[in-house]
């Protein structure tokens, strides 16, 4: 990642830049309605899961939405009423947008490896995202591969991103939970 650019978790005061940045990367079925992100900023607040890439004066550049989820209640798009369980089994990456003017500076690799840390330090050894807009490529260059088998469930999740939409996951050996786990 370039010096000129930092990164640290997002917070509330960050939605709207986030929102900006969600409408220049993605087509307009893909836009999320203000609550669904800010009830995903409100739930990880604590856990440290959703991180942005801030450019020398400031401005959003890139962002990762990650949630700890139980494999079966992902939330679908444009949800607004994401809670995070006190047992979560993985790492859900729900969206990862990097600006125009953060292109090419390695920001999505940046904001992959800390959502990785995050991953270790909450214990959860899976990480798992809906590839869209033809993203899948570049996923899988980063180790994200598809289910062996898809359940019903998950199907059912995929319809609500479209057609084209491909679940993946990842997985790497976890740390140990800490005592007080996310409860």
């Amino acid at each position: 990642m370039p010096s000129d650019f930092s990164l640290r978790p997002l917070r509330a005061a960050d939605l709207g830049a986030v929102l900006r940045l969600q409408a220049d990367c993605y087509g307009p079925d893909y836009v999320e309605p203000d609550e669904a992100f800010a009830s995903k900023l409100r739930e990880t607040a604590a856990l440290q899961t959703c991180w942005g890439a801030f450019d020398a004066s400031g401005a959003l550049r890139a962002y990762a939405i990650s949630l700890p989820v139980c494999a079966d209640t992902m939330p679908g798009l444009h949800a607004s009423d994401y809670r995070c369980p006190s047992r979560p089994t993985l790492l859900y990456l729900h969206d990862v947008a990097v600006g125009p003017q953060g292109r090419g500076r390695g920001l999505a690799q940046a904001l992959l490896a800390r959502i990785e840390q995050r991953a270790h330090a909450l214990g959860l050894a899976r990480m798992g995202l809906i590839a869209v807009q033809d993203s899948a490529p570049f996923w899988q260059r980063l180790g994200f591969a598809p289910l062996p088998s898809m359940p019903s469930w998950l199907q059912r999740k995929l319809q609500s991103f479209g057609d084209a939409a491909r679940y993946l996951e990842r997985v790497s050996p976890a740390q140990p939970l800490d005592a007080c786990h996310l409860e």
